[in-house]
């Protein structure tokens, strides 16, 4: 049949989408176990030695307020058991979590007695069943342990609780605290958490800051690096030039790294502007020039059709002095930036932290960066690290200490890894021996997506370096390897994307099309093992992931969910074409969900406050029954949900092929909503886009055409997804 490409179509929802389903009442309230006196007793003793840590705090910081951690049994973390009948406004109530199945609960003197009846009196079933989910009580311990003792600069966290008044009071008092022990420090604007950078101080500081009841951790302030450069990854030969058309119009990327050498012959014409923030004594452009050659011009320097076409022009953030940068002052600089430039609507961070993040929490610097995305209704691209501690081979050989750096959890943004372009120590297209993997907190898959950077080759013992090509600062042709590479290539197509649809754009948008289209040509092929290093695999050229072919019909819909609605289409149009003659559906389905959830920064492990889900199929015998599931097989169990069934995750891919068809006759595409215990939901509206490709698995009928007629006479309000058209360089 035609090889011709069409548009991805929008469908609008209309109000007579949205509709309120009958509510279901809620869980058993049987105990999960026997709550003994023994038990009640063991509670009673904990709470005495949280007691004792809030006096204790409370001498030293000035305020009588703490966190304590309440573990839930392993069979207790589903919302229908959490005990909120035990902790709430009356008693101590959650206000966070520390990991999964450890929540924090905030508690001071009145409050811890007052918890202390409830306890030692607790009759009620409702009550005897809180009781019963409670594994232990403990006090909260300041996570501490990477600040050293060098007195180096570090940044500071403090609590935040749901009482404005009370944080105001803990920020004062903590700045009394600072500035009676004689410290230099500056507190950060963020809206989201409370830090504060304190860049001199005395030792004695490290041996307050334990007991300071308020705190809730620190860490040392420089630690965000990239990959040192070598001189020998560059070539004598000057890289050739491809300078921008005049009548062409190239998305600005903003690019937060070492800074864009200006008087470099192959990138000069590239750079729209620049802010510098690193002495000059520090200033080293080789990254940050290199970086910015791949996103104005990988596919110039590779010469390889994997890498896109599309191009991009640089606005450099130079916050990286010698290759190290601060995580106070980085956040910073993009904030001021973001407010000067308010066109940059992706920004490339190849850079990183040393070491993995934590599976308990998401990191400070991604909650800074989550709270930027939102500020700015921008998209960041980010490097999921490098490993450096060995040489990995594909698939690894044992379990790695490989998982992704900061800010490479953050939620907003799209983390991308990397894949070999040639063979070497790993083959073409497997990842890259040093690219980490994921999951991160709350088992959230990153990375997203994974471009090409770079492979290395043994010789004698020795890995020698297969890089992709780029420019140094002084014109001449480079290669290198690294995360930091694959990054800028997916940023420009992000970048692109964001250009081709003009004011339809949104970040839910641009990660869906990206996504999508990578799942569809790569990723739903993958190994399910090998997902945490491959993510949702790897994304084509723009033209790819905007036109579809004749085989096929690409729907595109935003709306917004909430509580207690659901939205639907019903019926759901399918090509006459793909129905065998006993009108079965012969087809195949790739459906991608990114939505856009409350973050709270509070919660380590429950940082998303909603969950949406999507289903494609029929209403039977009363019920609705999804036929197209979650590429991430679904769990009976709450861990094994959030582990393997992508529950609570912002993305969320589906994908089921019939060769033999299966027997529906009217289908329905539904988007459901579940909140967090304790989150006030109601009314509370959440972006999300949704991406529904069907496909004739032959790859012949005319399933484009059928769909668009189908559509019309639906009367769907439909229209091209691009619409402004970009001009082909």
């Amino acid at each position: 049949m035609s090889t011709s490409k069409n548009p991805i179509k929008h469908v609008q929802f209309s109000t007579n989408d949205y509709f309120q389903p009958p509510t279901n009442g809620g869980g058993s309230s049987a105990p999960l176990k026997p709550v003994s006196t023994q038990f009640r007793a063991e509670l009673i003793s904990s709470i005495d030695a949280v007691s004792k840590y809030l006096d204790i705090g409370t001498k030293v910081s000035g305020v009588d307020t703490c966190a304590a951690v309440v573990e839930l049994e392993n069979n207790a973390t589903a919302k229908s058991h959490r005990p909120t009948a035990l902790f709430n406004d009356k008693t101590c109530p959650f206000f966070g979590d520390q990991g999964y199945g450890k929540f924090l609960i905030q508690v001071n003197p009145e409050r811890l007695e007052a918890l202390r009846n409830e306890i030692k009196t607790a009759k009620t079933q409702i009550a005897l069943k809180a009781l019963s989910t409670i594994k232990g009580i403990s006090q909260y311990t300041p996570k501490l342990d990477s600040i050293g003792t060098d007195l180096a600069p570090i940044v500071i966290r403090l609590f935040r609780y749901n009482d404005d008044k009370l944080n105001l009071f803990i920020d004062q008092k903590f700045e009394e605290l600072l500035n009676n022990n004689n410290t230099l420090w500056a507190k950060h604007p963020s809206e989201s958490v409370r830090l504060y950078k304190v860049s001199s101080y005395p030792h004695a500081l490290l041996e307050l800051l334990p007991h300071v009841s308020s705190v809730q951790s620190a860490i040392r302030s420089q630690s965000i690096t990239v990959k040192p450069m070598a001189d020998s990854t560059v070539k004598a030969e000057e890289a050739d030039l491809s300078e921008p058309q005049d009548d062409a119009n190239y998305p600005i990327i903003g690019v937060v790294d070492s800074g864009v050498s200006t008087t470099c012959p192959a990138i000069k014409s590239w750079v729209a502007g620049s802010k510098c923030y690193v002495p000059e004594p520090l200033r080293d452009f080789s990254h940050g020039t290199f970086v910015s050659g791949l996103i104005s011009n990988s596919f110039h320097f590779n010469q390889d059709n994997r890498f896109p076409t599309c191009q991009s022009k640089v606005f450099s953030i130079e916050v990286l002095g010698k290759g190290i940068g601060d995580v106070f002052e980085i956040i910073n600089a993009m904030h001021e930036v973001a407010q000067e430039q308010p066109h940059i609507k992706v920004w490339n961070l190849s850079l990183g932290s040393s070491s993995p993040v934590s599976l308990d929490e998401i990191s400070t610097m991604a909650l800074m960066l989550d709270e930027f995305q939102d500020k700015y209704d921008c998209l960041c691209i980010v490097a999921a690290g490098n490993y450096t501690e060995s040489l990995r081979a594909w698939p690894p050989a044992s379990l790695l200490n490989d998982g992704v750096s900061s800010p490479a959890d953050s939620v907003r943004a799209i983390t991308v890894g990397s894949l070999a372009h040639i063979d070497g120590h790993v083959l073409n297209e497997e990842p890259s021996p040093f690219s980490r993997k994921g999951p991160v907190s709350n088992y959230i898959q990153k990375p997203d997506l994974v471009h090409f950077g770079g492979n290395f080759l043994s010789v004698g013992g020795m890995p020698i370096p297969l890089g992709v090509n780029s420019v140094c600062p002084t014109g001449y042709k480079r290669n290198d390897i690294g995360t930091s590479f694959s990054t800028p290539v997916v940023a420009t197509i992000a970048a692109n994307i964001y250009q081709e649809l003009g004011e339809r754009a949104t970040p839910n948008l641009v990660k869906a099309l990206l996504i999508h289209n990578a799942n569809m040509a790569h990723g739903h092929k993958i190994d399910k093992a090998h997902k945490p290093y491959f993510g949702w695999g790897l994304p084509q050229d723009i033209n790819s992931i905007l036109e579809v072919n004749d085989y096929e019909a690409t729907l595109a819909f935003q709306g917004h969910a909430q509580k207690s609605f659901e939205v639907e289409k019903l019926p759901f149009p399918i090509p006459t074409c793909l129905r065998t003659e006993d009108g079965k559906v012969r087809a195949e389905f790739f459906i991608t969900l990114v939505y856009q959830p409350h973050l709270d920064p509070n919660r380590a492990f429950e940082y998303c406050q909603f969950d949406v889900n999507v289903g494609f199929g029929e209403y039977k015998d009363g019920r609705f029954s999804s036929k197209v599931p979650r590429q991430n097989d679904a769990h009976q169990y709450e861990s094994e949900l959030v582990k393997n069934g992508d529950k609570w995750s912002p993305i969320k891919v589906y994908h089921k092929r019939f060769p033999q068809g299966t027997n529906i006759e009217n289908w329905k595409l539904r988007v459901s909503v579940l909140d967090r215990e304790g989150i006030e939901a109601q009314g509370v509206q959440i972006p999300f886009t949704i991406l529904l490709t069907i496909r004739d698995i032959d790859k012949e009928k005319p399933v484009y055409n059928e769909m668009t007629q189908l559509m019309n006479a639906y009367n769907w309000e439909v229209s091209d997804l691009a619409i402004e058209q970009r001009l082909k360089v």
